[in-house]
């Protein structure tokens, strides 16, 4: 089950004449309406916002010092995007939608109610029940620039199963009412936000009014992106980090990042790509959402992806190089953190955020039972990976040897030795023939792979395009690589000193290597020679071990 935000903002606008004009459930009277549930109804006006609640009981009730607490936490918010960020200013709505209140003109409206029972659940929350919405906030039914915010009233929620139900008396009748019993938990720091309401309160307020700030460039609703729920998350981090509730969005965002482009993701993985938003913020500039946002209510149709690289290219930044940077400091997660200076984290909370997924480098779905690799008579190719990345995706790859011939991205490796870390961007394919020498050394290695715009095929630079092995001498371990080979030929042929045949190894790429098993079998230390095919010049080569 998704709790938390995943609905803070409904997912698309509700269809006209499906409102939920009644609040009924299965026990619930026709002629309960959904003012039968709370009585008065206050108001609290602070300098920019019109806050509606009320008191006593029922399923909507609260406490002055929530409200007090929510109009420190709204001007704070308020300040932050407006000013701070110079970001546009949120225009309120005319009536609220619960209580149906007239806004006083110039105020923003907030109401506090119990969001999973609401008087019009579907235009607000999309549905009978947000299940878990911290906070809403909606759109005018003719102008997306004016808003409301719903706030709820206790931080619990109705369960999807095993609901109960309980009720009050109104003017003769009794009015049945679903039990708000789950607890909102901030599972960064594992605390309750019932308890601790206050804190529910400030992440809330940063989050759901940044929706409001978005609604004065676009309408979400008709032009939906991850990045709406991304930036409004990073968003309540920044303007309070002492709370940390984003962090439990991040494992998955890592979970689908390697799955999907930045464009898909969905659920709970859209909140966790607010890293991305925060390696931005403190890399590229701190304004850069506002940009985008501009940008946004110009060319609505363009996409996030699409609206940062322009803005990138604007400062004279690489978009490939910029998001590959961010995922090889996004490797550095959770336990990892430990291995590189803290100035190299996307941000301080990082070693809170989890291991991201890694695939193996090593090929061994491209063997049976029957191959004789496990026979441990050919290793070849064991090592040796093809990676793989879509646009706007990265993927992380333990060990093993990449083959680049066909791959289209940003690449490095990560080479972890005692207590040091090496990182190596690869400019060309001729630079995997020195890093292949450091890997031998390392106690493990990490390959990062990136794509985003317009990825384009890692360049061939071969200075010298006479036959060569690498790592010469080859010293005992790892695997023994020849390159670049000639696609006219089918196999490499190696000779001892003195002439001798040693072997004939088929090849089908522009670089094969030998396992070091085989290598150990076939030769033993001394000089050798090599060739593609079976005429022409003779390369040399040592082997020592």
């Amino acid at each position: 089950m998704e709790v938390a935000h995943q609905n803070r903002i409904k997912a698309a606008a509700n269809p006209k004449g499906f409102a939920a004009k009644r609040i009924q459930f299965a026990r619930a009277p026709r002629d309960c309406e959904a003012s039968d549930y709370y009585d008065s109804v206050y108001t609290r006006e602070s300098e920019h916002f019109q806050i509606f609640y009320t008191l006593g009981e029922g399923p909507h009730a609260t406490i002055p010092a929530f409200i007090d607490s929510l109009v420190v936490a709204l001007e704070e918010a308020f300040y932050f995007h407006t000013k701070t960020m110079g970001m546009r200013t949120p225009m309120g709505i005319d009536t609220t939608n619960h209580y149906q209140k007239p806004v006083k003109k110039g105020l923003y409206p907030i109401e506090v109610a119990e969001i999973d029972f609401l008087r019009d659940p579907y235009y607000v929350v999309g549905g009978l029940a947000c299940n878990g919405c911290y906070g809403v906030t909606y759109p005018d039914t003719t102008d997306h620039n004016k808003s409301a915010i719903i706030i709820d009233n206790d931080f619990r929620y109705v369960p999807t199963l095993g609901q109960r139900e309980t009720s009050l008396v109104k003017d003769g009748k009794t009015c049945y009412y679903p039990v708000s019993s789950e607890v909102q938990y901030n599972h960064a720091d594992g605390f309750s936000y019932v308890d601790d309401w206050a804190k529910a309160i400030r992440v809330t307020a940063f989050h759901e009014l940044y929706h409001a700030v978005q609604l004065r460039y676009v309408s979400l609703f008709d032009h939906w992106i991850p990045w709406i729920e991304a930036s409004a998350t990073a968003n309540e981090e920044i303007g309070v980090p002492d709370i940390n509730d984003y962090v439990f969005y991040v494992p998955y965002f890592f979970s689908k990042i390697d799955l999907v482009p930045l464009y898909m993701l969905d659920s709970l993985a859209k909140y966790g790509e607010s890293t991305l938003y925060l390696y931005l913020y403190k890399n590229v500039d701190k304004h850069f959402d506002r940009d985008i946002w501009e940008r946004f209510a110009k060319t609505p149709d363009l996409s996030f992806e699409e609206n940062l690289e322009k803005l990138l290219k604007a400062k004279n930044l690489s978009a490939d190089s910029v998001f590959h940077d961010f995922a090889t400091r996004l490797a550095f997660s959770g336990e990892r953190s430990k291995d590189v200076d803290k100035k190299f984290w996307v941000w301080d909370d990082q070693p809170k955020w989890g291991t991201p997924r890694i695939r193996s480098g090593l090929n061994y779905n491209t063997y049976s039972k029957e191959d004789d690799f496990y026979a441990g008579k050919d290793r070849s190719n064991i090592n040796r990976f093809e990676p793989d990345t879509t646009q706007y995706m990265f993927r992380y790859y333990k060990d093993g040897e990449p083959d680049l011939e066909n791959y289209k991205g940003r690449a490095s490796v990560l080479l972890f030795k005692g207590n040091t870390t090496e990182i190596c961007r690869i400019a060309n394919t001729a630079t995997i023939d020195s890093i292949n020498r450091l890997t031998f050394t390392a106690d493990s290695i990490l390959w990062v792979f990136s794509s985003f715009s317009n990825p384009k095929p890692i360049p061939e630079i071969v200075k010298d395009s006479t036959l060569r092995a690498f790592p010469v001498p080859w010293r005992g371990s790892g695997m023994l690589c020849f390159t670049p080979l000639p696609d006219t030929k089918k196999f490499i042929e190696i000779r001892t000193s003195r002439g001798e045949l040693v072997m004939r190894e088929p090849y089908t790429k522009t670089t094969h290597c030998i396992s070091e098993e085989r290598i150990k079998e076939k030769m033993k230390p001394g000089v050798y020679r090599f060739r593609a095919g079976a005429s022409g010049k003779l390369e040399k080569f040592l082997v020592v071990y």
